[in-house]
């Protein structure tokens, strides 16, 4: 290698590097307020990675559609912005109020279907109306699957925390070090929680009690107020927790004994059907052969 390539090797090797001491040198520091508004903020649930595109279309509709409590903490349990969820209900009204009459259109150009304009006029009204309310519907349906999980998480999460009580653990090391014993929803938004608690000097408890008001976790918010309560009063709160999974078992046992007969139900009727159709497909030869 020539010298000349040496030198200018190092040349760019140098500039590359004054480059980075530059633009490290030059980045403004946040001001702390700003930090205390950052930690201090809501959080927001994660999307996909087509979310950007979605919110951005749903912007402008989000901003003259109010929310309801309810729906509020359905699209967080969803992990979906209020404007993505705009934008989906608006994409799916648009796609069924233009659908029905394209592909009738099509139909109809191709000489396949040979119907007047009132009628796919009229589909495309329902259809406009329908596709955004089972838009709606599978939201809800993905939250309330989700609210589900989350009170599994919380079952495994309070075994965890009386296990560490039991061994002479104290309250708040308990809660934290349980935090780290999954890697669930419940609990990834506990250890981010803990850590902005403990970045903003607020307790663990009200760390608790604020994702239990996010997640609509009744359970976490009951287990807040007990730790609260053992740190003021100093009150045992490894019978109360062990307690509070009992009861939470026995609530998701009913519930899954619940909606296993309510399965079984929907299966009924179709299993009748089968079986009068076997019963005609056995007859009816046989009345053709006596015959």
């Amino acid at each position: 290698m020539s010298a000349i390539i040496r030198l200018v090797l190092a040349t760019l090797v140098g500039a590359g590097g004054l480059a980075l001491v530059a633009s490290g040198v030059g980045q403004r520091r946040p001001s702390l307020r700003r930090m205390s508004a950052h930690m201090a903020r809501s959080q927001a649930p994660a999307t996909d990675g087509m979310a950007p595109g979605w919110a951005r279309l749903g912007r402008p509709l989000a901003r003259h559609v109010s929310v309801s409590t309810t729906t509020g903490s359905q699209l967080r349990l969803a992990r979906r912005t209020v404007e993505v969820h705009a934008a989906y209900l608006a994409c799916a009204a648009a796609t069924g109020l233009f659908a029905p009459p394209l592909i009738v259109g099509t139909g109809q150009a191709l000489g396949l279907i040979s119907i007047g304009v009132a009628l796919p006029l009229v589909g495309a009204l329902f259809c406009a109306v329908v596709a955004p309310l089972f838009v709606h519907q599978s939201m809800r349906a993905e939250a309330a699957e989700q609210h589900r999980d989350l009170r599994y998480q919380l079952s495994s999460y309070l075994d965890v925390v009386t296990m560490l009580l039991a061994g002479n653990m104290g309250n708040e090391g308990a809660l934290r070090q349980a935090a780290r014993a999954g890697d669930g929803r419940l609990f990834v938004e506990l250890r981010k929680r803990i850590v902005a608690a403990e970045a903003s000097n607020r307790s663990l408890v009200s760390a608790l009690a604020q994702l239990g008001d996010d997640l609509q976790l009744v359970e976490l918010q009951q287990i807040s107020a007990s730790a609260s309560l053992a740190s003021a009063a100093g009150a045992p709160v490894a019978r109360t927790l062990a307690a509070k999974c009992a009861t939470l078992r026995s609530a998701l046992s009913a519930e899954q004994e619940a909606d296993a007969r309510v399965r079984t139900g929907k299966i009924t009727i179709p299993l009748v059907g089968m079986s009068l159709l076997i019963m005609a497909s056995v007859i009816y030869p046989a009345l053709n052969f006596s015959r």
